[in-house]
């Protein structure tokens, strides 16, 4: 193994996300047949001012950063070093991930085989639990003169290397190199039991840093494969290094099905809210129709919080912001000739701009009747319409599991009430919640609800049923 072209790589950075922190400091070790040819190590320039924290951790300073060359004037040299060998990190998804972020930003592709050296020490010491650096430093005796400095790691983690080939056959060290690049990648704080011995169903996961704090929640149809498809070479998931780094617990709940998956990855999302899961505002911008006093029709646009059924039955239209809404608003007056002006989409103190152009017809500037403008208001407003609920009453939909583990969730006009788990110790209610609109529960169960080859089956039940279901 040692005898390959070898890079390498270790790095400081201003934080832990890929998309967003950038590298500080960049060391490489430039290795051609079992030698050192080349050391490299400069700072780089963010061009943003770090954080206290990570100047505690490393020494490096704002000011000696201010004094540093950019990413920009180093990278001529670092891709030449980087180029035609096997890039060496510990934990070298963290590290590959910053430098090919930075060279994305350069304009310039950049890809190789990556050596994971934390990830080879869990395949070749099993019987050790931790396989940080500092764990293998205390494990082997090995000497860093400058802990959480690029050079200083990249020196140790080549010193970890060489006891490698001293301790094991060449052809032993490169099946473990081809066996550990065909299996996910686990965050340093996971035991690989964890994530062995995870449930094989369908339901929600959620991981948690060290404090106990939720990092992520998500659902899968099969929570095991899904929690390892998040630490696979392909995933855009393990690019952000902030959940891979910091995960250091998984909780599950198996779910009966898909849909109870989704409603329960919904609900958690909710109370928990995660870090890393991307946020969405609890108020919604809500469109409703109405008339002016010309017998015209228009729309008020509202921001709501609380939705209530009754408002459903009035057929208004929802979108996740008032940004949302104007696009969608401009869009249909565009295309069906209403007036961006009886819309609230321009200055009634002005005239009407679109009308001048022959995009809309204005009722006032033109003499065309309220039916007719009306007629065309309809039809550009009703693709966007709350679909009306397609049963006379509330329903419960049933999901079932070969081992007996079901799932009921009771219904109705998009709203979810109550849902309920039974299983050989019979039924017992999960969750109950008050008769308001969600418009992301709604999106679900229109899914599953209108698609042709849906799963879930809905059953219709009497008022009476459902005063009975929650009560219990």
């Amino acid at each position: 193994m040692c005898n390959s072209d070898l890079a390498i790589v270790d790095l400081e950075t201003t934080g832990l996300m890929t998309s967003f922190d950038r590298i500080i400091e960049i060391a490489i070790l430039r290795v051609q047949n079992g030698e050192i040819t080349e050391t490299y190590s400069t700072l780089v320039d963010p061009e943003f001012p770090i954080s206290p924290y990570v100047e505690g951790l490393t020494g490096i300073t704002n000011r000696g950063l201010r004094e540093a060359p950019t990413f920009t004037s180093i990278r001529n040299d670092v891709f030449r070093l980087l180029g035609g060998a096997v890039f060496v990190a510990h934990n070298a998804q963290f590290d590959y991930g910053f430098v090919r972020e930075e060279f994305r930003r350069e304009g310039l592709s950049f890809s190789a085989r990556c050596l994971c050296t934390m990830r080879l020490s869990r395949r070749l010491f099993p019987e050790h639990r931790k396989h940080s650096l500092d764990s293998i430093i205390k494990r082997f005796g090995l000497t860093c003169t400058d802990r959480h400095r690029a050079l200083g790691d990249a020196t140790v983690i080549w010193d970890f290397m060489k006891i490698l080939s001293a301790s094991f056959r060449e052809t032993y060290l490169t099946e473990a190199f081809r066996k550990i690049s065909k299996t996910p990648a686990l965050p340093p704080l996971i035991e690989e039991s964890v994530v062995r011995n995870l449930p094989e169903y369908p339901g929600v996961y959620v991981f948690y840093d060290q404090t106990g704090k939720p990092l992520y929640v998500g659902k899968g149809k099969n929570i095991k494969s899904k929690v390892y498809s998040h630490f696979s070479n392909e995933s855009s998931f393990v690019k952000e290094a902030a959940i891979f780094r910091q995960t250091a617990e998984i909780r599950t709940v198996e779910t009966a099905g898909e849909l109870g998956a989704l409603l329960l990855e919904l609900r958690l999302i909710k109370e928990l809210l995660p870090l890393c899961n991307r946020r969405t505002s609890e108020s919604l911008a809500v469109v409703k129709k109405t008339v002016d006093e010309w017998g015209y029709s228009t729309v008020l646009i509202e921001n709501q919080g609380i939705i209530c059924v009754e408002e459903l039955k009035d057929g208004i239209n929802i979108f996740r912001s008032v940004k949302q809404a104007k696009k969608f608003l401009w869009q249909a007056a565009k295309e069906h000739r209403l007036c961006p002006r009886k819309l609230g989409l321009e200055n009634e103190k002005r005239n009407c701009i679109c009308c001048h152009s022959g995009i809309c017809s204005d009722p006032y500037t033109v003499t065309e009747s309220p039916s007719r403008y009306n007629l065309r208001f309809a039809l550009a407003i009703t693709g966007r319409s709350i679909r009306t609920w397609p049963f006379t009453g509330p329903i419960l939909i049933e999901e079932k599991r070969g081992d007996g583990l079901g799932e009921a969730f009771l219904a109705d006009q998009w709203c979810l009430l109550a849902s309920f788990r039974f299983d050989e110790h019979g039924r017992r209610q999960t969750f109950r919640s008050d008769n308001t609109f969600d418009y992301n529960t709604y999106k679900i169960l229109l899914h599953y609800i209108m698609r042709p080859k849906s799963t879930a089956r809905p059953r219709e039940i009497t008022c009476a049923e459902m005063e009975r279901l929650l009560e219990e």
